[in-house]
């Protein structure tokens, strides 16, 4: 039985918006990186499905996080098939994102109560993916877009939640304007997370949370 549901990844994203999006193919380093995101108060992280070891690695750090940090919720990205999506719950992902609209593998998701965050771009893509269950639409690639766009897409579906990702620049002044453009959660990829300095990521991590949260509570 999975670790979360679709509601804990809702509950998980609003409290803290932040998921980074990330793919090494040394686990020591991997982890290094995970540790520095979650001392910054990092709660979802996304493990993408890049490299021919990802899935021996996720594993690994699965067990890691599970052992070590039971309230973070490690999520399988970049999988297309049912047959990749169902070889990473097995190993304990907490959601799974995809590149694509993928029906089986929303199913799949649904069937086990897994969050399911498919990429969409276009009104017709979005609506499907509100068809089809999406916990969040993942809205790529986000920096050509821009959050105005995320905005008009958004008007005529206000109930779907949207993860904007995709070239994002890690600075506060992005993030902000991405969470007043009405997305409920960013992902930031390898340029935030550099671990030369661990507690420089973690610094970055807290500030970049904290332009994040809704004005009236800062």
């Amino acid at each position: 039985m999975a670790r979360f549901t679709k509601a804990d990844a809702v509950s998980h994203a609003l409290q803290s918006p932040l998921i980074p999006v990330f793919y090494h193919a040394e686990e020591p380093y991997a982890r290094r990186v995970l540790q520095a995101c979650y001392e910054g108060g990092v709660r979802l992280f996304e493990f993408t499905n890049r490299g021919p070891n990802a899935f021996e690695i996720f594993t690994d750090l699965q067990q890691f996080v599970e052992a070590e940090y039971p309230d973070l919720m490690l999520g399988a990205g970049t999988i297309y098939t049912v047959e990749e999506a169902e070889r990473f719950i097995s190993a304990g992902a907490d959601y799974i994102v995809q590149p694509v609209i993928g029906a089986e593998v929303a199913a799949l998701c649904q069937q086990q109560d897994l969050a399911w965050l498919p990429g969409v771009s276009t009104l017709n893509e979005v609506y499907q993916a509100s068809q089809l269950g999406a916990t969040f639409a993942k809205l790529f690639p986000a920096a050509m877009l821009g959050p105005n766009y995320l905005k008009t897409i958004s008007a005529p579906l206000p109930k779907v939640r949207f993860m904007a990702t995709g070239g994002i620049q890690p600075d506060a002044e992005t993030m902000a304007a991405w969470m007043q453009a009405g997305a409920t959660c960013v992902g930031v990829d390898s340029r935030l997370l550099q671990t030369q300095d661990p507690a420089a990521l973690t610094a970055q991590v807290r500030e970049l949370l904290a332009a994040m949260q809704p004005k009236a509570a800062q």
